[in-house]
């Protein structure tokens, strides 16, 4: 959903519906081409979804069950879901919230399909989650923090988990990036790639000095919250979420 430019939901469904390749070449001048196409239909039909008269919802379903019937069986992966917010259907609708009960119609009712939704956003996907009445419907995969045990076993076998063959880590340096980052893999990862060419010692002193420049600059001026960062940096195995929350609930005094 990031590599369009998304400003109501004809502009959503263009994204899905893509011409038949079999079409005519005139009438493919009539169409602007889309890199994102799930399903391909007539010149007709889609200029009936731009109009209003054809309701896209039906058309895909129609789609799925012409694909069920060939013997396949979709997945529809949608990532980033969160570009769909604020993005209204005709009559003010959320075109997100109706997007989900046409995906629990067309998989628990009607079978003609599996739905995977991401997003980077967790507390939006969260929030879509409960407020879209799927807890009955679907499950909810929070991608979240390693735990101390994953984390070390990443570390110590670099080679089974990240195919690195270049050099591998002792308990103490493991230990050292578990103090220093906690179980966030993204930040494990880059890391672990500056290794190839700069110490492990090296690579933590500026990862440590990076974060103390952005949370230096977000607190500003006061007294309180700088107390907080001096004991974000001596106390650097406490989890930075709960420091950052902490700095957040203290009023600024300037």
């Amino acid at each position: 959903m990031r590599k369009v430019l998304i400003v109501n939901y004809k502009n959503f469904f263009k994204i899905f519906f893509g011409l038949d390749p079999n079409q005519a070449k005139d009438d493919v001048k009539e169409i602007r081409e889309y890199d994102l196409k799930i399903f391909k239909v007539r010149v007709e039909t889609l200029k009936g979804i731009e109009s209003g008269q054809l309701d896209p919802f039906v058309i895909m379903e129609k789609e799925l069950q012409k694909l069920v019937q060939k013997g396949t069986k979709p997945v529809i992966i949608i990532d980033e879901l969160q570009a769909l917010e604020n993005i209204y259907m005709n009559g003010q609708k959320e075109l997100i919230k109706e997007l989900f009960n046409f995906f629990v119609a067309m998989t628990k009712e009607s079978h003609l399909a599996h739905v995977i939704i991401a997003s980077s956003d967790g507390y939006f996907i969260d929030t879509i989650y409960n407020d879209s009445k799927l807890k009955k419907c679907a499950e909810f995969f929070e991608v979240n923090y390693l735990s101390f045990d994953d984390t070390f076993e990443w570390l110590l076998h670099l080679e089974k988990y990240s195919k690195i063959k270049d050099y591998t880590l002792t308990k103490e340096q493991a230990k050292k990036i578990w103090d220093t980052l906690g179980g966030s893999m993204w930040e494990i990862q880059a890391i672990l790639s500056r290794l190839f060419h700069t110490p492990l010692e090296v690579a933590l002193k500026d990862y440590k000095m990076k974060m103390q420049g952005m949370i230096d600059d977000y607190i500003g001026f006061s007294s309180e919250k700088r107390d907080l960062l001096a004991l974000f940096m001596e106390k650097s195995r406490l989890k930075r979420m709960d420091i950052i929350n902490k700095i957040r609930l203290t009023p600024v005094k300037r």
